[in-house]
């Protein structure tokens, strides 16, 4: 078996896909079956012939879409969904059955169950990853509650996204096309489109960016079986001693998909455009620029609108972040110009200066345009292929024949922003309530081991009791409606986009630490192995907090944590029920990055 070139694929010849929407009405649920399916993501063999690819997606008005169909919901609106589950074995990809997974009796048989990620969502429809279900729900898991789930969108207007979320089979789900975009929209959102602060629905675009692997006859390839071939970007192998097929703890792929089609082109006229952009990617680290440096602006992040905008001209978007961001291509009249990546072909650790890459403190973003990307070991990482992985899509602006009335471009003089009202001080939002005060300071940590075979093992863990499995007693147990703090320490080598399910929370800080890993003989799973596990000491915090970035200022519910230092984040916890916080670099959290928590109600003494 051979791997699709992506350098013989052509680039920026076929137009962005454009989900369909869904804007449900009433209490009637929406059914959308999990179905297999083939679709053209642009891809052709030597011959020029047009290349199918078998993908899952979800099935709407007859047709079957993957990615999903993007569902658009109202703020205090309840949503019905029927994620059906229809979906023939065996499983597309190679299941690794020594990690913690669905543990299905019939193999053959592919489980599945739907997250609303960014949802405030009550816990029976959240998609915890032990309520999948097979076919027919002939199989289920332990926590499987409900087959209609809702979501009765108590929040503000956001891009979310929902995904598969199958206990050690995410990656994999997601990978195969079990996702989509779920927007909610309110009556703020409204009021800046009509006062013409934001573009049109006409200009607007969901972007989904995923890296992807094809075999030479076109279909999705994901390694884990020994003697096929890696992935020519992470080079990950399975060893002798490995299980086979057996998990890897990253993927890279070497094609561009964007909402499903490979480097494709977007056709814009030469305005204002959104962008609601969505890293779907399992390990990949986006950085994205525009070509020429065109400076755009960032109006929300994962959980709605920021108070103001922000003007960028570089975004680092880890995987599960999303961002809403406007492009101005009013000065750009007939120019074609590429979205670029320049992110690394490794996980993501975090930029330093190039004259001091060792000593000098990784930050999330490029402060001077001249800083570097770390390698976690002292020494720097170069950026992706230019010519593949380094490339998005592509805008081609038409020359505007109608010829309006001059516009501005985000620096001119007047300070709008091309043809709309908005100027960098307009208010998007009342402004954020920020909590100030928490009822309990919880200190966290990221683990990176060795599991009994001699593969990387990531786990998390409370810093006093060090590194736990996902199916170990939960630890993070929180009284209903209590503000809490979260430390995150990271002494691993790489940053981790850490998600908290229901919650969205504020970033506070980082800030470097110094501390050292002390072993623990700890069981490995429920097996009868043992294996060396950790505890992190920390010795003293290093430094004066930084800051959050002001894209970062809004709601939040993925964060970059970065290496050798502490991320804190703020949240209420409102709703009870069993949740789960996890690493949101799929492969990480599928082995076996991920915890349970659980909010409750407060236990009443004897008297009350």
């Amino acid at each position: 078996m051979t791997l699709l070139d992506p350098t013989a694929v052509d680039k920026f010849v076929n137009e962005l896909p454009r989900p369909t929407e869904i804007r449900p009405q009433g209490s009637t649920p929406i059914k959308l079956p999990a179905r297999p399916t083939h679709i053209w993501m642009g891809l052709r063999d030597k011959k020029g012939k047009r290349l199918m690819t078998q993908t899952w997606g979800f099935e709407y008005a007859g047709r079957i879409h993957s990615p999903g169909p993007t569902i658009r919901a109202r703020e205090g609106q309840p949503v019905f969904v029927h994620w059906a589950n229809e979906l023939p074995g065996p499983h597309l990809f190679p299941i690794d059955r020594s990690i913690h997974l669905a543990d299905v009796k019939n193999h053959k048989a592919v489980p599945i169950v739907i997250h609303l990620h960014g949802g405030h969502t009550e816990w029976k429809s959240d998609g915890n990853p032990l309520a999948w279900y097979t076919g027919n729900y002939s199989e289920t898991g332990p926590l499987f509650e409900k087959k209609i789930y809702e979501y009765d969108n108590s929040q503000d207007a956001a891009t979310l996204w929902y995904h598969d979320h199958t206990l050690g089979m995410t990656r994999l789900n997601v990978y195969a096309g079990l996702f989509g975009f779920y927007l909610v929209g309110d009556e703020n959102e409204d009021r800046l489109i009509q006062e013409k602060l934001l573009p049109s629905e006409e200009r607007t675009r969901v972007v989904a960016i995923t890296d992807s692997l094809f075999s030479s006859d076109g279909q999705l390839y994901f390694p884990g079986w020994r003697d096929q071939p890696s992935s020519p970007v992470s080079h990950e192998v399975v060893e002798a001693n490995w299980p086979n097929p057996s998990h890897l703890d990253e993927f890279f792929g070497n094609f561009m998909l964007v909402n499903g089609m490979a480097w494709p082109k977007v056709s814009a006229t030469p305005q204002v455009y959104r962008l609601r952009l969505l890293n779907a990617s399992d390990t990949r680290t986006l950085i994205l620029r525009i070509e020429e440096n065109i400076s755009f602006v960032q109006v929300g992040g994962d959980g709605g609108f920021l108070d103001r905008p922000v003007q960028l001209d570089e975004l680092v978007l880890a995987p599960a972040e999303r961002a809403d961001i406007l492009v101005d291509f009013t000065a750009y009249e007939g120019r074609k110009l590429t979205l670029h990546n320049f992110g690394p072909d490794i996980p993501f650790k975090g930029f330093v200066q190039a004259s001091d890459p060792k000593n000098s403190l990784p930050l999330i973003y490029n402060p001077d345009g001249k800083h570097v990307l770390s390698d976690g070991r002292g020494g720097t990482t170069p950026t992706t292929n230019p010519n593949t992985t380094g490339q998005i899509l592509q805008f081609h602006i038409a020359q505007n024949a109608a010829k309006p009335s001059p516009v501005k471009s985000v620096l001119a003089d007047e300070n709008t922003i091309g043809d709309l009202k908005l100027t960098l001080d307009t208010p998007l939002r009342p402004p954020l309530n920020r909590l100030r005060k928490a009822s309990h300071t919880r200190q966290l940590a990221t683990y990176r081991l060795d599991d009994p075979y001699g593969r990387n093992l990531l786990m998390l863990g409370p810093v006093k009791e060090g590194s736990l499995f996902y199916e170990d007693p939960t630890t993070e147990i929180i009284q209903h409606n209590a503000v809490e703090i979260w430390e995150i320490y990271n002494p691993t080598v790489s940053a981790h986009p850490i998600h908290i399910h229901l919650v969205e929370f504020q970033v506070l800080d980082r800030q470097p630490f110094k501390g050292k890993l002390i072993s623990k003989p700890q069981q490995f799973m429920h097996t009868n192995k043992t294996f060396q596990g950790a505890r992190l000491e920390v010795e003293s915090l290093l430094g004066k907090p930084l800051p959050p970035r002001p894209e970062e200022r809004g709601p939040k519910d993925t964060v970059i944590a970065l290496p050798g230092q502490v991320t804190r984040v703020i949240a209420r916890f409102d709703r009870e029920g069993l949740y789960v916080w996890h690493c949101h670099l799929l492969s990480h959290e599928d082995y076996d990055m991920m915890r349970p928590f659980e909010v409750s109600a407060p236990k009443l003494s004897i008297g009350d």
